[in-house]
């Protein structure tokens, strides 16, 4: 039996690499789609062949074809989600970042430990081998100089980025479901 994923939110990245990733893996297969937004939600699941769209996230995580959700939405909303899927009982693949604090982050693990759900976060991309290979092959001056590594390791765009995911107004907006 395949594994049924619900998607939660509907916005540009589940659209484009998230829902055809699912449908090109085997084993699994999109059963449903949540947006806040019916319209967008139906047109979503048309488009990728998810078997019902949603408005009510409760009701796709009431839905004993989903075994495990894709959490995409607004960054500020991730630890409700994740923790309304795992008091569900469904496993969880969150999008980065994590949670938008600590203590979120730490009551997602704890409702996740709680249900005996797994709990991924998709934050591969940083130390993917391909990506670390290219850095190392490619020229000095060849990164922005904007992103160049710091003293602590850390880039000035990232440290820029967390600054600006940290602030909740800005890391998710209405617009996005």
């Amino acid at each position: 039996m395949p594994f049924g994923w619900g998607i939660v939110g509907t916005g540009k990245h589940p659209d484009r690499k998230i829902a055809p990733a699912m449908a090109a893996a085997d084993g699994g297969e999109l059963v449903g789609v949540y947006s806040r937004d019916q319209h967008r939600a139906e047109a979503f699941a048309q488009k990728h062949d998810a078997r019902a769209a949603y408005r009510k996230l409760g009701d796709l995580l009431k839905d004993s074809r989903v075994d495990g959700v894709f959490v995409s939405s607004p960054n500020a909303l991730h630890a409700e989600h994740v923790v309304q899927a795992a008091e569900a009982g469904k496993h969880v693949l969150c999008e980065k970042p994590m949670a938008t604090t600590i203590a979120d982050a730490v009551r997602m693990l704890q409702a996740c430990r709680r249900a005996g759900v797994t709990l991924g976060i998709a934050f591969n991309l940083r130390q993917h081998p391909a990506y670390v290979r290219a850095r190392e092959l490619s020229p000095p001056g060849r990164w922005d100089a904007s992103c160049s590594p710091r003293r602590s390791g850390r880039s000035a765009c990232a440290a820029a980025t967390a600054r600006r995911r940290a602030r909740r107004s800005r890391s998710g907006g209405t617009r996005r479901s």
